[in-house]
């Protein structure tokens, strides 16, 4: 679902350094690692409970998808943002 989201806003890819915030970024798919690093950066990414925690390879609930489909309007510029401690983890230590 991420890797669909940055190709459809074709969004420019950014350093997969940032993949490590993720407690489990080494399961990420090699195809997918741009696409989610992008959208780790742009703030795409919400992750509930746990916001280290990708879990790439289990299926996205309706409310996971909803929320990412939020945040990338937030993304580029079409709604305001809602503060989240799901929300942004590369921004936080």
């Amino acid at each position: 679902m991420i890797v669909s989201l940055v190709n459809g806003l074709g969004l420019s890819a950014v350093d997969s350094n940032i993949l490590e915030v993720y407690s489990d970024h080494d399961t990420i798919p090699d195809y997918a690692r741009k696409a989610v690093a992008t959208a780790t950066q742009r703030g795409i990414v919400v992750n509930y409970p746990d916001p280290k925690l990708l879990a790439p390879s289990r299926p996205a609930t309706r409310a996971e998808v909803a929320a990412m489909v939020y945040q990338a309007l937030v993304a580029i510029g079409r709604t305001s943002a809602i503060k989240s401690v799901y929300v942004g983890l590369h921004s936080r230590s």
